[in-house]
């Protein structure tokens, strides 16, 4: 009877391994490394942002006694991996060679890797510590973390080359792609000028500079420079939501009533309300 009484307890012994061995399933240390991470020397914020493609790369912003962000010292990027307990990174370009050597293969230590806190051992032993920004659960195909301010509809009348060509309308619905923030960093809203400025500089183009979407895409990269100015340096990429080029400003209308109807949606009548009666 002993017997049989340990037979049994074996037996469910083992049956209760894979019960309990399931469950949600742990991030790796890649999975862990990826995201935006800041290090504070002095006045001088060191930003790495890693994403999930084995690139990274890291700029300097310095900040005033108020914390505010006054200057860009340079920037820097390469590709990271995991091995061994060590975080390897390969500088492939940079101009802020007193952090990050171009060309150099750095070798540190995972002293410590969580979700908000990486500590990180170089080869003389200094351990640098990494505290992640922004964090925040990401979903399966998040992969970057990177803060969105939506600039809304834009529409301008193209330049021309000569006075008889046809009216031209350039409509776009842009996006603000901004670099990664500080801990407790708030967002700034767009500076008027800001608007103003990409106005003027999307009315200085002609038909063959928005021709198709890879010109206007051009375009977009030499008006992140233009509004930078106005938003601190924070610019990363301005994003295409959509775009037309109209010949017909009916086109036009219908563009802004689309766009603007989008962001600003009718407030759903409230439950139980109700119905105003028909005027006869």
């Amino acid at each position: 009877m002993k017997k049989r009484l340990m037979c049994l307890f074996l037996m469910g012994t083992f049956l209760l391994i894979p019960i309990t061995g399931c469950g949600e399933k742990q991030k790796t240390q890649s999975e862990i490394a990826v995201g935006n991470w800041t290090q504070l020397k002095n006045r001088a914020y060191i930003l790495l942002v890693t994403n999930p493609k084995g690139e990274w790369s890291s700029s300097v912003r310095i900040a005033d006694v108020t914390q505010k962000i006054v200057s860009s010292k340079g920037n820097a990027k390469g590709t990271w991996h995991i091995e061994k307990g060590q975080m390897i990174f390969t500088v492939m370009d940079s101009d802020i060679e007193e952090i990050w050597e171009k060309n150099a293969t750095i070798f540190q230590d995972i002293v410590e890797l969580t979700d908000g806190l990486m500590q990180l051992k170089d080869e003389s032993g200094r351990v640098v510590v990494w505290k992640k920004t922004n964090a925040k659960k990401a979903g399966p195909a998040e992969v970057d973390q990177s803060v969105i301010i939506p600039m809304g509809p834009v529409v301008v009348n193209l330049n021309k080359n000569r006075s008889n060509d046809k009216d031209r309308y350039l409509c776009l619905n842009l996006n603000l792609v901004l670099k990664e923030l500080m801990p407790d960093q708030k967002i700034s809203p767009i500076h008027p000028k800001a608007r103003d400025a990409a106005i003027i500089f999307l009315s200085s183009l002609v038909f063959n500079d928005a021709k198709d979407f890879d010109s206007i895409k051009i375009q977009t990269r030499k008006l992140v420079d233009v509004l930078n100015p106005y938003m601190n340096g924070f610019i990363k990429e301005i994003e295409i939501e959509h775009v037309i080029v109209a010949g017909e400003i009916e086109k036009v209308e219908e563009f802004i009533i689309e766009h603007t109807i989008s962001e600003n949606p009718a407030p759903e009548p409230e439950e139980g309300a109700k119905e105003k009666p028909k005027e006869k």
